[in-house]
């Protein structure tokens, strides 16, 4: 079934269509959630949330970007604004300096998350999209309405800024966001 079929029978009600929707693109939505939130039950929640919001403006929809491209825009304004509330929230109840814990005792896995999330948004994204929930550059560039020079130039800059950050605290980057002590 292809995209235009798949929404104009979104837009007319069936909610069939919508739950084939939802099956298609909720473990990739909640991946990318997930790299904002850090949290499972958060990134659920998002990707709830992603889905209404999706589900609310299908009429809106003209079809100028496949369906994928319509929801991980969504998705990303989404992560956006939870970002946003969440750092509010931190200044209010914990002040505006941030601890950074010793590298020793966190897993790696978060660890990288945890540099990824302190990248610019520009740089963040394209990362997240590619590592992460698994896009090619052709895909983030409709996304990001970017070409796929400025992509792979964005996950480029990422992959050096983050391999400095790596070697300031004596890891090895081992390539595919992989580190070795």
């Amino acid at each position: 079934m292809d995209d235009q079929d798949l929404m104009s029978r979104i837009k007319c009600g069936n909610q069939e269509a919508f739950i084939d929707l939802v099956n298609c693109y909720k473990k990739r939505i909640i991946v990318l959630c997930y790299s904002y939130t850090n949290d499972g039950y958060e990134a659920e929640d998002l990707s709830q949330d992603v889905f209404i919001t999706f589900y609310r403006s299908a009429n809106k929809f003209r079809g100028e970007c496949s369906i994928a491209t319509y929801l991980y825009k969504i998705a990303l304004s989404k992560c956006k604004d939870f970002k946003r509330k969440k750092s509010i929230k931190f200044m209010l109840f914990n002040g505006f300096s941030k601890e950074k814990g010793k590298i020793e005792e966190l897993d790696e896995k978060l660890y990288i998350r945890e540099c990824i999330n302190e990248l610019p948004n520009n740089i963040k994204i394209p990362i997240v999209l590619y590592y992460y929930v698994g896009l090619d550059q052709k895909e983030i560039g409709r996304i990001l309405n970017v070409s796929v020079r400025t992509v792979e130039g964005r996950i480029y800059r990422g992959k050096n800024k983050l391999k400095n950050i790596f070697s300031k605290e004596g890891i090895v980057y081992a390539g595919k966001m992989g580190l070795h002590r």
